[in-house]
């Protein structure tokens, strides 16, 4: 039986050819070539839901030997900034309406 995760929920909008994302985990299978956190920009969308990455040249050094990730998992990257960091979350209201932060 597989376990439904709500943080593999997909992103409200699709994710795009020059977005910055990053990885919620490491990749599935025997040979991991990305690990959690790797973040880098969206150079492909394949039509079976997963994206090919370009890591060079943001968490990875432009010499690395293995500059991009392929086939990756649309369900395990998020958004982020072009420096990695997820995006700010919108503030928590305390009563409905009021535009008071917690």
């Amino acid at each position: 039986m597989q376990s439904h995760d709500p943080r593999d929920a997909q992103p409200t909008r699709p994710i795009a050819i020059g977005d910055f994302v990053r990885l919620r985990r490491d990749e599935p299978g025997d040979f991991v070539t990305t690990r959690a956190g790797d973040w880098g920009q969206v150079a492909r969308v394949n039509r079976n839901a997963t994206v090919d990455l370009m890591l060079a040249g943001y968490c990875r050094p432009r010499t690395t030997p293995q500059p991009r990730a392929t086939s990756i998992p649309i369900s395990i990257v998020e958004r982020c900034d072009a420096f990695g960091r997820p995006p700010a979350e919108t503030p928590r209201r305390r009563v409905w309406g009021t535009g008071e932060p917690l």
